[in-house]
């Protein structure tokens, strides 16, 4: 497959990438400002569904830059959001970093507005109007199957061929209900195997249903990054994540397919924002102005193969735009309906997945 060959190729310039950005990401570092610690010698605090890989990396790399230091808080997105709304004028924490934007745009009620230093670089698709959260950086949904398991007749090019006999229970994906980015996945699929009609946009529940069908009973996981290991070690033949786990298990030599469904599929960001009534708002802003900047965005495809916010940046696949990819369709994913229609989503995804057969 022409994919299978570019991304053999592409993970020796990502690898050099990857040099090239460290040298830069170290020489502006020795040009650190003077440290500060927030008042009370308390930390920074941080909710992150993140995986420590990224967090602690970009955390450390924080501190030693200003002096300022940072506990991260980890869960999945849907129960940081939980978390938040439970502990609301307790100030337990100061930024909210990761999950999908859709899922803070229904608890944008809860952060800051904040007009980050970095603004005018970021790319405007992706940018809230009222400045509640920024993008991070942009994640794209692909189908991810195991070479070894599926021959190349039985390859998964599209949401439907998730639906071959040959796939039942032997599909994973993580609980929207847990996870912002797995709701993220969810409503791709329901957009894109709808009817089309604009007035009625998540309509593609028949196509969701017979999926659930193919899940079985460990098909469905609260741990999102579970699918993508699942299906290197051979568990699971086929599952739905997204493409920086995808294209990282690669360089590392997994035995691991990756496909974009022919039908469509999106990419949308995930995001941090600023905790209305924060113990350390200035110490916040410094955060996501860090994690805004250049350095850290010219590492995110070069390290993790996330796809930068910052314009200009090429991606992990040598792209300089987030919805330029070879052989891949994407669609128009509306952040704010999806944020809308989330919890009527969500509820009819958990009456389907309880009715399963």
């Amino acid at each position: 497959m022409r994919f299978r060959k570019t991304v053999v190729a592409l993970s020796a310039l990502a690898a050099a990438a990857v040099l090239s950005a460290l040298a830069f990401f170290f020489f502006r570092a020795a040009r650190a400002e003077a440290s500060h610690t927030p008042p009370g010698g308390k930390n920074l605090v941080i909710y992150s569904p993140h995986p420590p890989e990224i967090t602690d990396y970009i955390v450390r790399e924080f501190r030693q830059r200003t002096g300022i230091k940072a506990t991260v808080i980890y869960a999945g997105t849907g129960e940081l959001i939980e978390r938040m709304k439970s502990r609301k004028g307790k100030n337990e924490a100061d930024i909210f970093w990761g999950g999908g934007i859709e899922s803070l745009e229904t608890v944008a009620d809860y952060f800051a507005e904040y007009r980050s230093s970095e603004d005018r670089f970021i790319d405007p698709r992706y940018l809230d109007p009222e400045r509640r959260w920024y993008p991070f950086s942009v994640l794209s949904i692909v189908i991810i199957y195991n070479e070894s398991l599926v021959p190349e007749t039985r390859i998964p090019t599209s949401w439907d061929d998730l639906l071959d006999p040959a796939f039942r229970d032997r599909v994973i994906m993580a609980d929207p209900t847990k996870s912002g980015s797995s709701y993220t996945i969810l409503a791709t699929m329901l957009l894109t195997k709808g009817s089309g009609d604009k007035a009625a946009p998540f309509s593609g529940w028949g196509y969701v249903d017979r999926l659930i069908g193919q899940l079985g009973d460990d098909g469905l996981t609260s741990n999102s990054q579970l699918v993508y290991h699942s299906v290197a070690t051979g568990d699971f033949y086929a599952g739905v994540t997204f493409e920086n786990y995808a294209l990282a298990l690669r360089k590392t030599g997994a035995n691991v397919g990756i496909c974009y469904p022919s039908e469509g599929t999106s990419a949308v960001p995930d995001g941090v924002a600023l905790i209305a009534e924060a113990g350390h708002p200035e110490q916040a802003k410094a955060f996501i102005d860090f994690a805004l900047g250049e350095d850290v965005q010219r590492l995110l495809p070069a390290r993790w193969q996330r796809r930068s916010v910052r314009l200009g940046i090429p991606s992990a696949t040598g792209s300089d735009s987030a919805v330029d990819q070879d052989g891949a369709t994407f669609i128009a994913y509306p952040i704010r309906n999806a944020a809308n229609a989330r919890d009527k989503i969500l509820e009819r995804w958990s009456s389907s997945y309880a009715a399963r057969q």
